[in-house]
């Protein structure tokens, strides 16, 4: 019986596990989210959506190179940013990525310090960049960070960036369970909301035409056949 449970357990927490992981992009994927805001339907694309319109690129350069990243939502936000920060083109870091490099490896490859991750944040901001950020602080040449660490703390920098916060609160926010994009889009009002709310109202002006023209249809309708 308690092996049995211990198989149950197990199996819950590899389907938890399955389930946070980043899902990969597949043949034929639409990126149009990330350059129409019309195309936008939650937190994490809007935030994606913020920091290509932030960082000024075109939809015909940055689109053709993202189906070569195999995590778009987690890698895409680091390809910005190391390629902002070292004044490549971003299809170049795309093919580091795509090589299989670790995200410590191409910060190395293209000359870019791991101090600009943690501008703004002088102090321990604590989970979960805690540990990270002590692992700099001891050795700033010599640190390896993990691709999630490195990965989450370019978040915090593009969104501390998007919304005029301070990156050290926005890694504070972070360890009290808040996601950087949720945080931008509560910072943002959400404008995709609005447009949604509006294309819903529009749709039910439509309905409401279409019931209103049936009724009077079946209004002269009936008449008719009172008449006769």
């Amino acid at each position: 019986m308690m092996r049995l449970r211990a198989v149950s357990i197990a199996a819950v927490f590899v389907a938890l596990v399955l389930c946070a992981a980043p899902v990969p992009a597949r043949a034929g994927t639409s990126f149009d989210f990330l350059f129409s805001m019309d195309r936008v339907s939650n937190d994490n694309q809007y935030f994606l959506n913020v920091a290509v319109s932030n960082y000024g690129y075109d939809r015909v350069v940055l689109e053709p190179v993202l189906p070569r990243l195999r995590y778009v939502e987690a890698d895409l936000p680091v390809v910005l940013f190391l390629a902002d920060e070292c004044g490549r083109p971003a299809g170049y870091i795309v093919d580091l990525r795509a090589r299989g490099l670790s995200w410590a490896v191409i910060f190395t490859r293209v000359g870019v310090p791991y101090d600009r991750l943690f501008v703004g944040i002088r102090d321990d901001p604590g989970p979960p960049y805690g540990n990270a950020w002590g692992h700099w602080k001891k050795n700033r040449r010599g640190a390896r960070l993990s691709d999630n660490d490195i990965s989450g703390l370019v978040q915090v920098q593009i969104g501390a960036r998007a919304v005029r916060m301070r990156p050290y609160d926005m890694a504070r926010y972070r360890g009290q369970g808040r996601p950087v994009a949720y945080l931008v889009a509560e910072k943002k009002g959400r404008p995709y909301h609005d447009r949604k709310r509006h294309d819903e109202s529009d749709r039910g002006r439509h309905k409401s035409k279409e019931h209103g023209s049936h009724h009077d249809h079946d209004h002269d309708h009936n008449h008719d056949h009172d008449h006769d």
